[in-house]
Formats: C-alpha cells, structure tokens, sequence
C-alpha cells in the first residue's frame, strides 16, 4: 500500500548578515497571535489517569477495520503507575477511548511508567502489524536503570501480544520506532541508561546497532522518525561556535548512508525538532523547533543570494505576552495543510506543575497567520499536558492530560484525559482503507 503519512523529521549554513540585519528579518516573519474571543469546550475522554497515551497510525485520518488482523489501527497505547502496558481502541467516528479507562488489552508487565525514563512507550510502523516498544525491567530484578531494557512487543494473528527486552537492549532506554508504512524492516532508536548516548538499529538486526555520532544528545522526545524516510532529526550540541558558545542545535541522521547533518547555526537554543513534508509548500521537506522557548520555528530549504539552497526560517511564530512559553509541540496535516499545537505557559519550566497552562495552534505559511487557542477558560485552572492529535470521522481532536495544579500545601491531582475539537471539519475523504496482514 503507498502510505500517506502526515506527522504523533541540506547543506549545512551559517546566518551571513550582520546581527542588525538578521533581527530585522526575524522581525518581519514574526507572525502575531490571534485573538480569540469565543471559549472552547474541554471535552473529559476519561476521569482516569491514562498517562502519556500514544495514537497508532490512524491518527492521520486513514481508517483501517481489516488491518492488524481485523482489530483495526485506531488505538492507544500507555504504560500504568503499576508498571502495565495497555492498549486501547479509539473509536473514529467520535473520538471517544473504548474503553474508558484504556485497558482494553494488556499487552505486558514490567513495564517502566513515562516519568522513569522521561517518555512512556510508542508505536512502530511497517509493512506489518503495527508493533510497540517501550523501556521494561528485567524479571525478577529490582527495578532500576541497569536493569531495564528497551523492549518490543509483537501481536499475532488470534489478537494475542507478547513483550520482550530486545537483544542487547539491557541498560538502553526510551525506544522510538520508525514511521514508515511502507517499510518491511522498522528502525528504532533509543538511548543509553545515562543518556550519553543514541544508537539506532534494525528491530530484526541486533548486529545493526550503530552510535549516532554526537555526544550528550538530550532530551528523549526531541529525536524524532522521520515519517517515511530512515532518517532521524533531534536537537543535541554543537561544536562551539566562533564566540566558544555551545548551543543545541537541530541535526538530521541517515540511517541508510550513516550521514550526519547539522541544519541549524543561529546563536539560539532549539529545543527538539520535527521534520515532515508540508503540502501548502509542494510537499517539500520542511521542519520546525521551538526557537529559545517562546517562539516557534519553521524551516525551509530556499535560495540565498547565490541561488544556493539553505535551511532557512521562513516562519518565526511569538507566543502570547502572557504565556510566552511553548513545550511539547507536535505536528500534523489535514485537507492540504500544516498545523503545529502545543502547550503554552507563564512558567519557563517545562513541567511546572503549580501553573496553570493553555494549549495553542498555528499554521507554518507566513502569508496566512493563524494562531488560535485552543483552550482559553482561565477560569478553570489547569495544567494541561502532552497534547496529542487524533483525526476522527468529525476532523482533528487534540487530547491531553489534564491536572489540579500542586501549592504549597496540595499535591497535584490528576483530573483525568480531555479533548478539544480544532474545528477544521472532517477529513476530504473519510473512506476506510483496506489493508490485511
């Protein structure tokens, strides 16, 4: 099947102009948030603590009954605080989690929760069945960062699911499977127990395993699939600039031709980055990274004065003044266009608890500035996190984990799964795909 993925990542440049002439630039490609006056409803998904949730690749909007077996791709996948991995099912035509409380299937024990290692588990796509890998302790053991594994787990064909710590996966952490439907071998990445190191490897292949070569790259959810190629794009650090600053910067890795390539050199910041091909721009490869915490990034390859081709930002997107502070963005198409949301907050840190945050969205074209908020009640008092996109029969829903704020005599409550509708409207085609395993 020719998959359509619409994502849940060159020569290399340095700015030319003059710092002056840079900030004007920037200036002008600032696009400038845009009121919203009517609130929007949280809808609850579920009152339980379904941490970190993942969406199988009917996320994208293309329905598939017949595939894995006929148990179909719209589901989840999490990880409990008692160490279960869970699937669920999505049902497409009105978003809502069967059943409510995401165990519909375990699929495993053992299994680290999201805040062990900083990420819970993720779905890997291929010419099979959809597969999941996730960080597991061994049997037995006490569980710890020696003792934990990066595992897959596999379904057969009665539906049935087994988990594993891969070979020569102890001591490794937070796999990411690749995004490829087309792809019969899937790739996964996954770090160190110290998180020094990246390696990747063919899930089939243990002798594969290669070290990407950069060191201290951080942070396990800025590295990211590519969706539909073998490449991988992450921020990490760069060799010290001119001035001896070290900033991280946003690098893109070919699996196949085992090539690094750093994209960004600007004296700011990045913090993580996707990568994925932008149909308002001919489907050309185009990327975005948060720029410094408070400002959204898009890059795209255009022409310098020599008629070179250079990674560029071409959209440079501002937070609003009183929540200047974006975390956790992702990206997805719908009806021939990009849009990114994310988590917006008053608080530089990122996993402030205490705070009440927002969530936002924006498009990636300068010639059509649309910010919008996607929730805008300050009068419940939330802190709204790891926003995820699902495209339902109705169009895209944005579902996110949503607490009680902690103070200094409370502790933080879980207030359970909510979505937003993004208004968008339904896919152009909502006919279901075919596909058997």
């Amino acid at each position: 099947m020719t998959q359509t993925f619409n994502t849940s990542l060159k020569k290399a440049w340095r700015w030319c102009s003059v710092p002056i002439q840079m900030g004007a630039v920037l200036a002008a490609l600032v696009s400038t948030p845009v009121a919203q006056a009517a609130p929007i409803v949280e809808i609850q998904v579920s009152p339980d603590p379904i941490v970190d949730f993942e969406f199988d690749w009917a996320r994208d909007g293309v329905h598939c009954p017949t595939c894995n077996f006929g148990q179909g791709n719209s589901r989840h996948t999490f990880t409990d605080r008692d160490k279960n991995l869970w699937m669920g099912w999505v049902d497409y035509n009105t978003g809502a989690f069967v059943p409510t409380n995401g165990k519909g299937v375990l699929i495993d024990t053992n299994a680290s929760f999201s805040t062990d290692f900083g990420n819970g588990p993720e779905w890997m796509f291929s010419t099979g069945p959809s597969q999941i890998v996730y960080t597991r302790y061994k049997d037995g053991a006490t569980p710890n960062t020696f003792t934990a594994g990066a595992a897959v787990a596999n379904m057969a064909s009665d539906g049935s699911w087994s988990g594993h710590i891969m070979y020569n996966g102890i001591a490794k952490q937070s796999p990411a499977g690749s995004w490829d439907l087309d792809d019969p071998a899937p790739r996964v990445n996954y770090q160190d127990f110290a998180k020094r190191k990246l390696y990747w490897r063919t899930v089939s292949q243990p002798s594969s395993e290669t070290l990407l070569p950069i060191a201290d790259q951080t942070g396990g959810g800025s590295r990211r699939w590519v969706p539909g190629t073998r490449k991988i794009v992450f921020s990490g650090s760069a060799a010290p600039d001119a001035t001896g600053q070290v900033f991280q910067q946003v690098f893109v890795y070919d699996t196949d031709a085992k090539t690094l390539e750093q994209l960004t050199f600007d004296p700011v910041t990045k913090w993580g980055a996707f990568m994925w091909r932008a149909p308002e721009f001919n489907n050309e490869m185009v990327f975005f990274t948060v720029y410094g915490r408070t400002k959204l990034a898009i890059y795209r390859q255009l022409p310098d004065a020599q008629g070179v081709l250079k990674w560029t930002v071409s959209n440079l997107v501002d937070m609003p003044a009183t929540l200047p502070y974006i975390w956790s963005p992702e990206v997805f198409v719908h009806n021939g266009r990009s849009w990114v949301f994310f988590q917006i907050s008053s608080s530089p840190q990122a996993n402030d608890m205490s705070v009440p945050t927002q969530l936002g969205m924006t498009g990636i074209d300068p010639a059509h500035p649309n910010f919008r908020m996607l929730t805008n009640d300050s009068t419940v008092k939330r802190v709204r996190m790891d926003p995820e996109y699902f495209i339902t029969a109705k169009g895209p829903y944005i579902y996110y984990n949503r607490y009680v704020p902690s103070t200094p005599t409370r502790a933080v409550k879980n207030d359970g799964v909510w979505r937003v509708d993004t208004n968008l409207g339904p896919p152009a085609s909502t006919n279901p795909v075919s596909r058997t395993e």
